[in-house]
């Protein structure tokens, strides 16, 4: 089934979308986004999202208007019902076309460009899933801003295919792991869960966020500090975090099997905790 998409203040069939040659996005990779899932019309934190988008936005010299985006989300939302109650949305914005005739690194005299795209996603499971993992020696430039030059991502991810892995952690010079190349990375050891903290060069995702929040309201201690390789590999359970695919049991770094080799006990309640999280508390986007 073909999807719906919103271009610049208008829905069109994914096969007819189009966006300017001229792009600052396409360019030169100067553009925002953000990916969350919407489940029967509602998405966990939806204001987290585009405010972080907005923010981002604004760290690379353009500025999105956040009600401009929550109509966007909702036209296509609304428009996509007929890929099922699942969605998975990615919203792009760049600053937009830019003038050929301005000097580098030129000028953008129109609005931004804003695209949203919807695809079906899987349901959210109360029990995790599970995936592995092989180290890189990448890591993101302008960590904390959620940006569109994805290619230490890409690149990240296609070691992990290589290696038969479902996920790639970026690592410091040093070898400690970051994060995955989409998702966030915990660590659980003796029953504290552990983190890199954002000032390390990660991106803080609002999901990372959602799961500390009830690791302590479950009454685990909670570290954001730096986390070592050696540390990882004999740690009891770890565990990756991500908007659309929720909690993740990471069982396996480089071959070499963390804690059971399984989802282990703190993972599962976090996954079951994070379920229940959802469903009470997501908020809906589509339009009253």
């Amino acid at each position: 089934m073909s999807s719906t998409l919103w271009v610049d203040g208008a829905l069109v069939p994914a096969a007819t979308a189009r966006i300017s040659a001229l792009d600052t996005g396409f360019r030169s990779g100067l553009g925002v986004f953000e990916t969350f899932r919407v489940d029967d019309g509602r998405a966990l934190r939806p204001q987290a999202h585009l405010t972080r988008l907005r923010d981002g936005a604004h760290q690379l010299g353009f500025d999105i208007e956040v009600e401009l985006l929550r109509a966007a989300v909702a036209a296509t939302v609304t428009a996509n019902g007929h890929l099922g109650a699942h969605l998975a949305l990615r919203i792009t914005c760049s600053a937009g076309p830019i003038d050929p005739d301005a000097p580098f690194p030129g000028t953008t005299p129109g609005p931004p460009t804003v695209v949203v795209t919807a695809q079906a996603a899987a349901p959210l499971r109360a029990r995790p899933a599970l995936a592995t993992a092989v180290s890189t020696d990448l890591r993101r430039e302008l960590a904390g801003t959620k940006h569109t030059s994805y290619l230490v991502s890409l690149v990240a991810q296609q070691a992990a295919a290589t290696a038969g892995c479902s996920d790639a952690l970026l690592c410091t010079p040093s070898g400690a792991p970051l994060e995955a190349a989409t998702a966030n990375l915990l660590v659980v050891a003796d029953g504290v869960v552990s983190t890199p903290p954002a000032g390390a060069g990660i991106l803080a995702g609002i999901t990372r966020g959602a799961l500390l929040e009830l690791a302590r309201g479950a009454g685990l201690a909670v570290e954001e500090r730096e986390v070592g390789a050696a540390e990882l590999a004999g740690a009891d359970e770890a565990l990756l975090t991500s908007a659309v695919r929720g909690v993740r049991a990471l069982t396996h770094v480089d071959r070499r099997e963390i804690g059971s080799g399984r989802a282990g006990p703190v993972t599962t309640q976090l996954a079951a905790a994070h379920r229940e999280l959802v469903d009470r508390e997501a908020e809906a986007v589509t339009r009253r």
